[in-house]
């Protein structure tokens, strides 16, 4: 018999699944697996040398491609090629959507290219960013669901002005590096902005980006969040399911608290699309995968395998898309009779989610091994724009410069 532990974070549906069912996984292998669940937000500031190094690594542990870039430059990352090859007949690793594992393949130089390299993670949960809205807030204000992000804003406006205390739109704006990752990434690539261009540079200050920037500033301070410096995924979430946004553009694995009737008043009452096109008439969506990893200090990497298997195969991931771990990451769930049934509950949220992660979403930001940093300075810049601090075109200008020798670096 032998013991390995299970890191993982204390608000994630996934892992809540994994210490839920791990005793199933013990009786069958005879091993013991110690699950260790730490804070939301000491999570994501991946300050995690402490439990992956030392004398008692964390064996196996959940991370994303951000996080797990930084684990991998850190030396906390195995490849996963060589255990694929003897996992059994029934896990089928073909069965997990192609673009999720094309996206934790990278051979960790900056700027190369996702989808090349090693196999760096298994996914178990995944999000695109879909737009979400109240149908009866935009009647109230004679909107249409909007198909562009210039109707975005205007129909946010429309609904600060028309439908108080409701706002027009929720928005991400805490100090941290995900603020830039999710809704504001998406909206400025579909502008035709980025971060860096194939030579390195950082694009941010570029026109398109500047005028990415300035749209979605100019609606916050209009339509956005009171609050909006302070708001973090979870505030975003319970506040839209409890009718105080009419819009958003966010994770689309909110689904899991906009329709559970225990913590949400517009249950049933939710609508879901695309997210709005560009200037140019292009759509993108930024991805992320929460995922398995298994940790190159593990001192015990077969029965970690053995675990992580057992993690993402089947059975567990379709039992914890019922517990509240959206999106599914395996075409099985997806075409799961059972979870079709309790899909249709949601309007167009399984097909408008389904065809994100086919056929929209994509890792968007270019992949470096200090992403998070370069995230974090991007974030400030944002926000002191925000502030007035500077000009717009300053502060966008001066953190371009940041970002490029944080990466040279």
């Amino acid at each position: 018999m032998a013991a390995i532990r299970f890191l993982g974070c204390d608000q994630d549906a996934f892992c809540a699944s994994v210490a839920r069912h791990v005793s199933e996984f013990e009786e069958a292998s005879g091993h013991r697996v110690d699950v260790q669940l730490i804070a939301n937000d000491e999570y994501f500031a991946n300050k995690l040398a402490p439990y992956l190094g030392g004398e008692s690594p964390a064996d196996v542990y959940m991370s994303g491609p951000v996080l797990m870039w930084e684990q991998l430059g850190a030396g906390y990352v195995e490849p996963l090629d060589p255990f694929l090859e003897r996992a059994g007949s029934e896990y089928d690793p073909d069965d997990f959507l192609a673009t999720l594992v094309r996206c934790n393949r990278w051979n960790g130089s900056f700027g190369e290219p996702l989808g090349e390299g090693p196999l760096l993670e298994l996914p178990v949960n995944c999000e695109s960013y879909n737009l979400a809205y109240l149908p009866a807030v935009l009647e109230r204000v004679g909107a249409e669901v909007p198909s562009t992000w210039d109707d975005y804003f205007a129909v946010a406006r429309q609904i600060a002005e028309r439908a108080a205390p409701c706002r027009g739109f929720g928005q991400r704006g805490a100090d941290v590096w995900h603020t830039i990752y999710t809704g504001f990434a998406s909206q400025l690539w579909s502008y035709g902005g980025g971060d860096f261009d194939a030579t390195g540079a950082c694009v941010i200050a570029s026109p398109a980006g500047i005028r990415a920037t300035g749209d979605i500033l100019a609606a916050l301070r209009d339509a956005g969040p009171a609050d909006w410096s302070n708001q973090r995924w979870y505030e975003l979430a319970i506040d839209f399911a409890h009718g105080h946004y009419g819009l958003i553009v966010d994770s689309d694995h909110y689904v899991a608290y906009f329709e559970d009737p225990k913590v949400s008043s517009v249950s049933g009452r939710v609508g879901y699309d695309l997210p709005p096109m560009g200037p140019g008439g292009r759509r993108c969506s930024n991805l992320w995968t929460w995922s398995v990893v298994m940790n190159a200090h593990s001192r015990d990497k077969s029965t970690a395998w053995e675990f992580i298997e057992w993690a993402t195969g089947k059975s567990l991931l379709l039992r914890s898309a019922f517990e509240g771990n959206m999106n599914p990451t395996r075409a099985s769930t997806w075409e799961d009779s059972s979870f079709q049934e309790r899909a249709a509950h949601w309007g167009d949220f399984a097909g408008v989610a389904r065809r994100l992660v086919e056929d929209v979403s994509d890792v968007l930001v270019t992949p470096a091994v200090n992403y998070i940093d370069v995230a974090r300075r991007w974030t400030r810049a944002l926000r002191d724009a925000f502030a007035g601090t500077d000009s717009l075109e300053n502060c966008l200008s001066i953190a371009a410069s940041d970002m490029e020798r944080l990466v040279a670096r």
